[in-house]
């Protein structure tokens, strides 16, 4: 039994792929983000 069209699975996995990146992307810049201000407020 199959869950979706094969000829839509493609441009899911894809749509998919784009979508875990940028948030994998974001997550990383807001937690550099986070340190650099931990490390401003320690010094100050």
């Amino acid at each position: 039994m199959e869950l979706t069209n094969p000829a839509v699975t493609d441009g899911v996995n894809l749509f998919v792929n784009i979508v875990v990146i940028s948030l994998a992307f974001v997550v990383a810049m807001s937690m550099i983000d986070a340190k650099k201000v931990n490390d401003k407020e320690k010094k100050a």
